[in-house]
């Protein structure tokens, strides 16, 4: 059986607390897509800000084209008018802040990978890698269902935080 060790990466903070540099599957290279958007180069044009509440009460072409471009350009976007109380923003924050400043072994705990092998989106870790030359996000996750309430699987929910619990 072929070695496929490569389909579960190392945690981005295990990584970074042990090299030097980071590994090639992290890498871009320039002719590939984003690689002229990278942190340190300058920004062609202003990250897009969709207005989400033009969107959503009248269905406007024009905010809904901005959507497109934005997503289709640079695959994120900015909200504005999304209606969720500053107070709330700033308790998610800080319970996000609290979780990723635990140990390595306390947040493993939620790992999205299953017995070791089997990935699932739900949980702590990083994206699925699907190929040997995928390129990786230099970054870790706790991805939370939410909604619909009825289908929020627990056992991945930290319960330290006590902010975070479910």
């Amino acid at each position: 059986m072929a070695d496929e060790s490569w389909r579960l990466p190392s945690s981005v903070q295990q990584l970074a607390a042990s090299i030097q540099e980071p590994p090639r599957q992290y890498l871009l290279r320039e002719q590939e897509p984003l690689g002229g958007n990278l942190a340190g180069t300058e920004m062609p044009e202003p990250i897009p800000t969709i207005d989400l509440g033009l969107l959503s009460a009248s269905n406007d072409a024009e905010e809904a084209a901005k959507l497109r471009s934005a997503l289709q350009t640079w695959g994120f976007f900015k909200v504005s008018d999304h209606g969720m109380e500053t107070s709330l923003m700033d308790s998610v924050m800080n319970a996000s802040r609290d979780f990723f400043r635990l140990p390595l072994e306390e947040k493993r705990k939620y790992s999205n990978i299953i017995g070791g092998k089997h990935f699932q989106m739900e949980g702590y870790g990083t994206d699925q890698v699907k190929t040997q030359d995928q390129r990786l996000d230099w970054s870790d996750r706790l991805h939370l269902k939410v909604e619909p309430e009825d289908e929020r699987n627990l056992a991945h929910w930290p319960i330290h935080p006590k902010s975070l619990q479910g």
